[in-house]
């Protein structure tokens, strides 16, 4: 269960574009246990045996309807104001400034809290997003708060149905077989004006371009099908460059899960998680993202007034910092990150 509950966790903190992710645990006798995701094993364990106590989310959360999500700034708000050992000693130090939770309590009296954390320098969430977090929440009522390992279909006929949480996401998601044939596209992908997810929707043929980029995607949900892996490319279309990645679905050989981000059009989020993940500086991260919507080093080179060779120098450092090894792997590293 613990397993299955960190990718789940792992899920929805890539779903609201944040860095870090947690289920608190709070059991009737008082012990305290903790799963999280983003945060080195110290961490983890000053916070479960310590600063759990102290912190103030718990008591926020029951103030909401229903134990609803709430969306908070720690820089900020009252309740962490008035704790400076959990700010000071904790909060601070770990750069979490901005948070989003919700929570719910089975009927043995066993209180869950879930939330999901963007480091200082992060955009802060939006109310959208802790709507978001909302539906994934509470979509799984008591008894199915974290889908059981062997599958949502195991459950009893008679328990309560989980909804579809993908296709209540803003974040454009289809299910296609390796000829494109769409199985399943969630309402944001059936509504994108892009290119590439208009082509997807037409039947094939309509012109040379598009026949082009259904064939790229075919080539990329094939090679995923084929090695039961995860496949990623860049593909040009008449209005974009895309970043797409398929996925194999559980249970179904013959389906991938079909993403498609707009390179022109990433999250918001991109540079601070390049700043945080790979230890970029503010202009290295922004020379990733600048390359990743197509600029050319010559033109981020004049907007800067700077040499070219003082562009190739700071790229050949994001080159280390981040593994990669040439502008390609570069934007698709920053694509896989720009996702929702």
């Amino acid at each position: 269960m613990d397993h299955n509950a960190t990718q789940w966790l792992a899920h929805i903190a890539d779903m609201l574009g944040a860095e870090a992710s947690g289920m608190l645990t709070v059991h009737p006798d008082g012990q305290h246990s903790l799963i999280a995701n983003g945060h080195s094993d110290s961490a983890i364990t000053q916070y479960r045996d310590h600063f759990s106590h102290l912190d103030p989310l718990p008591q926020l959360l029951e103030e909401r309807p229903a134990g609803r999500a709430i969306v908070l700034d720690t820089t900020r708000h009252p309740a962490y104001l008035a704790n400076p050992e959990l700010c000071h000693d904790y909060l601070r130090p770990h750069g979490i400034d901005h948070v989003i939770a919700a929570q719910w309590r089975h009927p043995d009296g066993t209180l869950f809290v879930v939330g999901v954390q963007r480091f200082h320098g992060s955009e802060p969430f939006s109310v959208g997003q802790g709507q978001e977090l909302d539906r994934f929440i509470h979509h799984w009522r008591v008894g199915n708060a974290i889908p059981l390992p062997e599958g949502l279909a195991s459950r009893p006929a008679n328990s309560r149905r989980s909804c579809d949480i993908a296709s209540q996401i803003n974040i454009p998601l289809a299910v296609v077989n390796a000829n494109l044939a769409v199985a399943w596209a969630n309402t944001a992908a059936h509504e994108n004006p892009g290119a590439a997810w208009v082509v997807l929707f037409e039947k094939p043929g309509t012109t040379a371009p598009q026949a082009r980029l259904r064939q790229k995607l075919k080539e990329l949900v094939g090679t995923s099908l084929r090695h039961r892996s995860a496949a990623e490319a860049l593909v040009a279309s008449s209005d974009d460059t895309w970043f797409a990645s398929a996925t194999p679905v559980d249970g179904k050989p013959n389906l991938a899960l079909l993403r498609l981000t707009a390179m022109h059009h990433l999250a918001p989020g991109v540079r601070c998680r390049l700043e945080h993940l790979y230890g970029l500086t503010r202009a290295e991260a922004e020379l990733t993202v600048l390359l990743a919507k197509g600029e050319s080093l010559e033109a981020i080179a004049a907007a800067r007034a700077v040499k070219l060779d003082t562009v190739r120098t700071q790229l050949r450092t994001v080159y280390k910092k981040t593994g990669t090894h040439r502008q390609g792997e570069l934007v698709c590293l920053t694509g896989a990150l720009g996702n929702g």
